[in-house]
């Protein structure tokens, strides 16, 4: 029995050493997690059985961990009031996110062989809209997909119409000069009908107009040079102007940006401002909590008005996407590939509608009408089909041509050049940007 019993000890004391030395050779990682945000449960309470996490990314990385225990998630939300000075400084490092998921501009110069993981070789692809694919696929490769769709359109303060006895009329009949017509009923009550913003030059959220009077910054999805120098931007930039020099629009527009415009709106301050669903459902009950604003106003979104010659305005819109850094470490790869999956399946298509607004990039899922997903403010943007300006997407100059706008959109606006000038410089710089 002694013999026995010392065999069945050294075998196990030999069982525990190889499975030591197992622990000792298996690979750990720690996957690095960038986003803008995190998801919170409180926009739908009680529609998700949560399993008992704080949120649904705290539920995704707790699977994810289970599954492999020899994998660390560190998940780090970047500081939006920063811009991308979080990924700067993990690039600096020589760190890259594993996995990053944030706005579509920023991913410029990282749709590329050398930085990102081709998606298509671990993910099925085409189970997402085309639309939504095209723009990240380069020479073949899909180097991002979007997670969530942002819509975007023209919010209007319906308790502002209400108190100057004013009706929305029927698309066809939303022009400029309904819209001047009613900038002025506004006025008269003490009431400004928009932000005209300058601070960081000719951004996104002034385009619309551009395109409102029948004007387009590219033509034909042609980048070699843009097509904005026309009589119908004259016409657009002119009627900007004279917003602010009437006293129709907020004044100092060369002070006013994007952050600012939707701070002007979710305070009942303008009455109307590009806007998305997400700003205004998030920011108007922050305004009551923080004791800015008094009382939910009333609101909708509406496609931006036009000219008699323009049928529908498009407006901006745009993704947020996730991206995978590519190694040399196939396994590393693989697990990074197999967590970013998660944020892509019909459970997060769900969560993104309910939970926050966002609307679906998978084809067949239709949105349940629960939570933010089930606002009046969430379906009228949803039913805004005026389609999307073209304003370069991911070209890699699109930003440089917009920014070349800044200087000579603030000198127009003080009154130091005319539109025509405004349009002759920024055509001349742009082009020159798109010809390096």
């Amino acid at each position: 029995m002694k013999k026995f019993a010392f065999l069945i000890v050294a075998l196990l004391a030999a069982a525990v050493l190889f499975a030591e030395g197992t622990r000792e050779k298996a690979q750990t990682y720690e996957l690095i997690v960038i986003t803008s945000g995190s998801y919170t449960w409180e926009n739908a309470p009680g529609y998700f059985d949560t399993m008992g996490y704080d949120s649904p990314n705290d539920l995704v990385f707790g699977e994810f961990e289970k599954r492999h225990p020899n994998v660390k998630i560190n998940y780090v939300i970047r500081d939006v009031t920063q811009g991308s000075m979080t990924v700067d400084a993990l690039m600096a490092k020589g760190t890259p996110p594993d996995i990053w998921i944030d706005a579509t501009g920023y991913f410029r110069d990282y749709l590329n062989a050398e930085y990102s993981l081709p998606l298509e070789k671990y993910i099925d692809t085409s189970a997402f809209f085309d639309y939504l694919i095209d723009p990240y696929t380069v020479d073949g490769h899909v180097y991002a997909i979007p997670v969530a769709n942002v819509k975007t359109g023209m919010a209007i303060n319906l308790s502002m119409l209400e108190d100057i006895g004013y009706t929305m009329p029927a698309q066809p009949d939303w022009t400029i000069d309904e819209y001047l017509r009613l900038a002025k009923k506004l006025k008269a009550a003490g009431h400004y009908v928009t932000p005209v913003m300058a601070a960081e030059g000719f951004v996104t959220w002034m385009y619309p107009w551009i395109y409102a009077f029948g004007g387009e910054l590219y033509a034909d999805g042609d980048y070699s040079k843009v097509a904005i120098n026309s009589p119908e931007s004259r016409e657009a930039l002119e009627f900007l102007k004279m917003l602010v020099d009437e006293g129709y629009a907020v004044p100092y527009p060369n002070e006013v940006e994007d952050d600012l415009s939707v701070e002007l709106f979710t305070t009942g301050k303008v009455f109307s401002c590009m806007m998305q669903n997400g700003h205004t459902d998030y920011w108007i009950p922050e305004q009551i909590k923080n004791g800015v604003l008094d009382e939910v106003f009333d609101y909708t979104f509406v496609e931006f008005p036009h000219t008699n010659g323009v049928k529908h305005t498009p407006v901006s819109g745009y993704q947020t996407v996730l991206n995978v850094h590519r190694t040399d470490d196939e396994e590393r790869n693989a697990l990074a590939a197999e967590l970013a999956s998660e944020f892509l399946t019909e459970r997060w298509n769900e969560y993104v509608t309910v939970l926050t607004g966002g609307f679906p990039t998978l084809k067949g899922f239709s949105p349940p009408k629960a939570g933010t997903a089930a606002k009046p403010s969430y379906q009228a943007i949803a039913n805004i089909e005026a389609g999307l300006m073209d304003l370069g997407g991911l070209h890699p100059r699109a930003r440089e041509v917009m920014d070349a706008a800044t200087v000579p959109w603030q000198m127009f606006l003080d009154g130091d050049i005319t539109a025509q000038e405004f349009l002759d410089r920024f055509e001349a710089e742009a082009n020159a940007i798109l010809a390096k």
